[in-house]
């Protein structure tokens, strides 16, 4: 489709090329008429644009002026927001003071509170205190003894009567009790207001109401205690910094406001300046242009003869366009089928001769896709349909004979998306792969599949995004090679593993793995097949006759052989210059946008590739 609508547009392109000559010619003289009026507007252009450079540059000195006074505004503010930021730190000891009596409670001291069948009066009193503070629902006021102090010293008196049931079955059995504390301590204690301080009073009046004592009885007991005494302090102390914070508050606004004109100065001056930088870029725009114009006319000639040559020479490229355009419409239709029974091909026929792989191909698919009238083109050569001839060109090079079948196993083995499983008993797939995969060999070659190095070999290859040859393959895998083989991969981050054994082995994108068995017939599990894509490799007469002439001539004749070589790699190189050429000709004149001899670079292209094409014809 793609080579379909560059086949079109380049024809298109070189149509519209011609008639463009011939306008090109009724145009050159117009713009020689129009050279001399357009030298007396640039002149007149560049004068005004001198002018506002000048007033550009006055509006600027301006706003520069305003913004040192916004930044001497902004430094002033800075340090009225300091000061008030001082006077608000000396309430933060009272938070301190709560937050580490609330680390200092351990789960367990809480816990063993829990347990206490008769906790003693100050453990009740502090949990009143403590649901004071957290707006816990009390008991009645009601009065009755309690004994507070410690040893000698404890006294008993009247007193209200306590929550502590309340307070078991509320806050106590909540499992994030420390965790409630903690937070009211840190986002709460602003929302403490004067009537919980004064139902707190009698209970903070309490001379045993303190740490001391309430250590004595239990842990978790003294951090509660001192947590609401400085709860307390704290509301004490916010009295005389809230008025301070109002004016830190202020006192920020204030600095936005002078940030935000600040920032409207920089915008204007940045606008100024980009307005200066433009009228710069646009006075040496027309110095340029001035000079491009004077130079116009010379340019159009030179071009409108330089596109005439062009055009006339790629007339033969004309034709042959005008003639692939044609099939291309045809080849469409059959596109589906085609690829239908090229992918068949890949995936099924490996494992197969030369002869059972044309039954399959001839008798059995195509016939099944002309019965469900899908179409597809008569007596499809898949070789050509699948490889150019440059890539053929390359695989000789490299050792793979021409006959057909080895064609076939040349895709094969490129083509599909499994690791192939070569049957090679005459070591011809073995000494061709070695030579296209050269540049990806590890440094120790191949291996086998009993080597005691495998594993190692293979974690290397794999990380190095190397080729793996494995020989010796008999009639079953490795059970090693069956995460890789299965394509497991585990995608962590951008990294890709799979999982060797017990080892997780990084996956490199361009690691590939070759099995080759040099039995002639060997009887493969329908699961090895499965993952692996069998190749048959067993060489054919032709291929093995190519052989034989290549070790003749290397013997009889070396310095032949050599010439041999030589040709086949300069016919190869010839046959991809010409495709690549022709490639890169329909890419540039199918992405050209506007007027074909308006771009110089396409123009280059298009006669280095006339100039070439004709070389390569004179060398093959």
């Amino acid at each position: 489709e793609q080579k379909s609508t560059r086949v079109h547009v380049g024809l298109q392109k070189l149509e519209k090329g011609a008639q463009d000559v011939a306008a090109m010619k009724i145009t050159l003289a117009q713009e020689e008429e129009k050279l001399q009026q357009a030298d007396l507007t640039t002149t007149q252009m560049l004068k005004k644009l001198q002018r506002s450079s000048l007033e550009a540059k006055k509006e600027a000195d301006a706003v520069s002026k305003i913004k040192e006074k916004c930044e001497i505004d902004a430094n002033r503010i800075a340090g009225e927001k300091l000061l008030a930021e001082k006077d608000l730190a000396k309430a933060q000891p009272f938070v301190e003071e709560a937050e580490r009596a609330v680390n200092s409670i351990k789960p367990n001291d809480l816990n063993e509170l829990k347990k206490l069948q008769k906790p003693s009066d100050i453990i009740k009193l502090i949990f009143d205190v403590v649901g004071l503070l957290k707006m816990q629902k009390l008991n009645p006021v009601e009065p009755t003894q309690v004994i507070l102090g410690i040893g000698k010293e404890k006294r008993t008196f009247t007193f209200l009567k306590d929550s502590y049931k309340l307070m078991q079955h509320g806050l106590l059995s909540d499992a994030r009790f420390l965790q409630s504390i903690f937070s009211f301590s840190k986002y709460d204690k602003d929302l403490i207001n004067d009537e919980t301080i004064e139902l707190m009073q009698p209970y903070l009046e309490i001379y045993e109401y303190n740490a001391l004592v309430a250590r004595n009885a239990s842990k978790a007991a003294e951090g509660l205690c001192t947590w609401s005494r400085a709860m307390n302090s704290y509301h004490e102390a916010s009295k005389i910094v809230k008025p301070k914070l109002e004016a830190l508050r202020i006192a920020q606004g204030r600095l936005d406001a002078a940030q935000r004109e600040l920032d409207k100065a920089e915008n204007k001056l940045r606008g100024c300046t980009e307005i200066l930088n433009d009228l710069q870029n646009d006075f040496e725009a027309q110095m340029q242009k001035k000079q491009k114009i004077a130079n116009g006319a010379t340019a159009i000639r030179k071009k409108m003869e330089q596109a005439t040559t062009l055009i006339d020479g790629l007339s033969g490229e004309r034709a042959r366009w005008t003639d692939d355009s044609s099939k291309f419409d045809i080849a469409k239709q059959c596109l589906v089928g085609d690829v239908a029974l090229a992918s068949a091909f890949i995936s099924y026929c490996g494992g197969f001769n030369q002869e059972f792989r044309a039954i399959i191909m001839q008798q059995k698919l195509t016939p099944d896709l002309n019965a469900r009238e899908i179409p597809t083109t008569n007596n499809l050569h898949l070789i050509d349909f699948l490889v150019n001839l440059a890539q053929r060109g390359d695989w000789a090079l490299e050792g793979l004979p021409t006959d057909p079948l080895s064609l076939q196993n040349g895709i094969l083995v490129t083509r599909s998306s499994r690791y192939p499983l070569l049957i090679d008993p005459q070591g011809q797939a073995l000494n061709w792969i070695k030579n296209h995969g050269a540049h990806q060999l590890p440094t120790f070659g191949t291996t086998a599949l009993s080597s005691q190095r495998l594993r190692d070999q293979l974690e290397y290859c794999m990380a190095e995004g190397k080729a793996l040859i494995i020989t010796g393959i008999q009639q079953s895998l490795d059970p090693m090679l069956d995460p890789v083989l299965e394509k497991n991969i585990i995608i962590k981050g951008k990294s890709k593993f799979i999982k060797i054994l017990d080892k997780l082995c990084e996956m490199n994108d361009s690691f590939t793995m070759y099995l080759i068995t040099r039995l002639p017939n060997p009887i493969f599990s329908p699961e090895d097949q499965a993952k692996t894509t069998v190749v048959d490799f067993t060489v054919t007469r032709r291929g093995l006759e190519e052989q034989l002439l290549a070790r003749v001539i290397r013997h009889e004749s070396k310095a032949l052989e050599e010439q041999l070589q030589t040709v086949m790699e300069q016919v190869a190189k010839n046959t991809r210059s010409l495709l690549q050429l022709d490639e890169e000709l329909l890419e540039r004149l199918s992405a050209n946008q506007g007027n074909l001899l308006d771009d110089d670079a396409l123009i280059n292209v298009l006669s280095a590739t006339k100039t070439m094409a004709l070389d390569v014809q004179k060398k093959n």
